[in-house]
């Protein structure tokens, strides 16, 4: 899978998917599409949840990747899109789920190939969300804050 060109939108992920077509994904294709976030967000180190194999292999790719003023937007926009998601749905608002997982992906896929202003605006913002009903628990408080 070509990670700059489907994150141009030019080209499929290894599902055939397009990446505005998961933007087009309902809420329950969201929740209940397990192998869409590992790519959406890549990051340099294999899934130890979703086993397709890929992830940022090389230096380069990252560089390329955060030289590409494209594909950082269309992250930052995946950022909004997901946080919308989590808007609109709270059951994910527990001691455990599988969504907190997905958000320490999108905090450090942010930092890595956006900036640390994003990441820490997605965080923040997840933050507001679980505000005046936290029952998260703490461990993965601690894990978002560190990320």
């Amino acid at each position: 899978m070509n990670y700059e060109k489907f994150l141009t939108n030019e080209e499929k992920d290894f599902k055939g998917r397009f990446l505005e077509e998961i933007w087009n994904f309902s809420d329950q294709e969201i929740e209940s599409t397990h192998d869409f976030i590992q790519i959406v967000f890549p990051l340099n180190k294999a899934s130890r949840s979703v086993f397709h194999g890929h992830y940022l292999d090389s230096a380069n790719l990252i560089k390329n990747i955060k030289q590409n003023t494209k594909i950082k937007e269309n992250i930052i926009k995946s950022s909004e899109w997901f946080l919308s998601f989590l808007k609109r749905n709270n059951y994910w608002n527990r001691k455990h789920n599988h969504n907190h997982l997905r958000i320490t992906r999108v905090i450090e896929s942010l930092r890595l190939l956006v900036s640390d202003k994003e990441a820490n605006k997605f965080y923040q913002s997840v933050l507001e969300l679980v505000e005046s009903n936290n029952v998260i628990n703490k461990i993965t408080l601690d894990f978002w804050k560190n990320s």
